[in-house]
């Protein structure tokens, strides 16, 4: 069991995009020096940085040997089409914290796919995600909830990032080290000027995996608009298959969150922390 388990997150960590216009280029990863952020850089435009933790709630996992048929505004995804097997069900939905090159336990029912290679993942969660982090920083930066100083870190509370609505709460600046809190995103649209029912990214992390997210509705139909906005899934196509066979003893998997948390200015100049996409990375032996 414990080799399921461990399979299943190679694409269970892999569907958390920007909310920020993901369906432009993804933005570059942050520049540290020593462990320390530029002030002028996160201030003056987006990048990408580490979070100290991500929470997401997962109901439904899937291996495919193909992609599956997307999701459109009157049908659902067609799994069949992709070959793809149920590998995690949980209907309540499982909760889930990712930290860098760390492990996650899920809570549910876990299926061994047939001996197979696999090429692609399919995951069905909940569109609101818990981001915790805190930082440092080589020049002062002011936060969204108070405080000017070179470290800052994320406050506890909720917001939600749509077409029509920003994150305006959540950082906290202080001259000395902050404990970072769980700040829970909304995910209601893939762009924050004008409704995006799909996004995509291709070279996460530097591999050839590539994802596209879904909005999804009550019907688990395509999205018609923020309100409409249910639930996220999303399609991975694997960097390397996963190959199935009867051989397989042992699984080695690492967690890669080097770009699991957006940094950008808000439209006051001050520092938001907000979600980015990551990634699992997994051999099977």
């Amino acid at each position: 069991m414990r080799l399921i388990r461990n399979l299943l997150f190679l694409f269970a960590a892999i569907f958390i995009f920007e909310n920020i216009n993901i369906s432009e280029a993804k933005a570059a990863d942050c520049t540290l020096t020593s462990g320390v952020y530029s002030a002028s850089e996160v201030t003056s435009g987006a990048c990408q940085g580490t979070p100290d933790k991500y929470e997401i709630t997962i109901y439904e996992l899937y291996l495919c040997t193909s992609a599956p048929t997307a999701p459109t505004t009157t049908t659902a995804v067609d799994l069949d089409a992709g070959g793809c097997v149920l590998t995690f069900n949980n209907a309540s939905g499982s909760a889930a914290s990712v930290t860098q090159n760390s492990s996650l336990n899920l809570g549910g029912s876990f299926t061994r796919p047939a001996n197979n290679t696999y090429t692609h993942g399919y995951a069905k969660m909940n569109n609101t995600f818990g981001i915790t982090a805190s930082i440092q920083l080589d020049g002062n930066v002011t936060g969204q909830t108070g405080g000017t100083g070179t470290y800052c870190g994320t406050v506890s509370g909720s917001g939600t990032m749509g077409s029509n609505s920003t994150l305006s709460d959540t950082t906290i600046c202080s001259t000395s080290a902050v404990t970072a809190a769980k700040y829970t995103i909304t995910m209601t649209s893939f762009n924050s000027s004008s409704f995006v029912a799909t996004g995509s990214a291709s070279n996460i992390n530097g591999t050839s995996a590539s994802i596209t997210g879904y909005m999804i509705d009550t019907n688990g139909y395509l999205s018609t608009g923020d309100s409409d906005s249910d639930k996220l899934h999303g399609l991975v196509q694997f960097a390397d298959s996963v190959v199935f066979t009867d051989s397989i003893t042992s699984v080695t998997m690492s967690f890669n969150v080097g770009s699991g948390m957006s940094l950008y200015p808000d439209s006051n100049g001050k520092l938001t922390m907000d979600s980015g996409p990551f990634q699992a990375i997994i051999t099977a032996q």
